[in-house]
């Protein structure tokens, strides 16, 4: 795994959270697709606890480890791309939007896995980037829970989101290209 993850880091119980919060994604999104809500808000409340549960374990047992940092970003961002891909599916996002989100964390993968050999740490997230990921997930929360009256501010926050991620995309690529120029 390089020299920024240790193999042992995978058995960390925070990690084996986020691990298992990846998992989870399939029947979550299966059965929002599949409109079996009872699964579907049983599953999201778990996903949304052991969220913030990874995080408080690994501090308090303190087990914050560089495989968990990049993990739990990770398991959140597939976790709303692929929402986005449902919720396109239904006619509730624009496609273009699954485009950008994919087009955006695929670059943001591959500089990681460029540049991560050059860095001694992960690279923590952007607060622009958090806001937009918060905003996106407020509005894609509107249409999980099927607010119909609200799913016009959905819309307005999926596009808000959209500008905020390009900004910290924006943002990533800068500091990657510095790295790139630091040898």
């Amino acid at each position: 795994m390089g020299k920024i993850f240790k193999t042992s880091d995978i058995f960390l119980v925070p990690n084996l959270i986020t691990i298992t919060r990846l998992i989870l994604m399939v029947p979550l999104l299966m059965s929002y697709y599949f409109d079996y809500m009872i699964y579907f808000y049983i599953l999201l409340l778990i996903t949304i606890i052991s969220d913030f549960l990874d995080g408080i374990l690994a501090r308090r047992l303190n087990q914050i480890s560089e495989l968990g940092k990049a993990l739990d970003p990770l398991a959140d961002n597939l976790t709303l791309f692929l929402f986005s891909i449902i919720l396109s599916m239904k006619d509730l996002v624009p496609i273009e939007f699954c485009v950008f989100y994919f087009i955006r964390q695929f670059l943001l993968l591959m500089m990681s896995l460029i540049y991560l050999p050059k860095i001694e740490r992960v690279l923590g997230s952007s607060l622009i980037g958090k806001w937009g990921v918060g905003i996106l997930t407020l509005g894609f929360a509107i249409y999980a829970i099927k607010i119909e009256s609200l799913f016009s501010i959905a819309e307005i926050l999926v596009y808000i989101s959209t500008a905020l991620l390009a900004i910290s995309l924006f943002d990533y690529l800068r500091f990657f290209y510095t790295i790139s120029v630091k040898k």
